[in-house]
């Protein structure tokens, strides 16, 4: 049973890598910040962003990657004062 999980658990590590490196070439620091956890290809994205156009790039970057089967967008749009 284990032996099955641990090629799952390179492939979400993978997974989460690729989103990292997608966001963080966006060159929105916001972004770069965002919070990635895969869990058996379900990817959630937390954090804070300043803009709802910052979100909206987040999730886009995050769909154009194969091997996401659900995206949970936990993504706060936090108010610039």
């Amino acid at each position: 049973m284990i032996a099955a999980a641990q090629p799952l658990a390179t492939a979400d590590r993978l997974l989460a890598s690729q989103i990292e490196t997608q966001l963080a070439g966006t060159n929105r620091a916001s972004l770069r910040r965002l919070s990635v956890n895969v869990s058996a290809g379900e990817v959630t994205l937390r954090g804070s962003v300043s803009s709802f156009y910052e979100k909206q790039i987040a999730i886009q970057t995050c769909r154009m990657l194969a091997g996401i089967d659900r995206l949970i967008d936990a993504v706060e749009v936090a108010a610039a004062y």
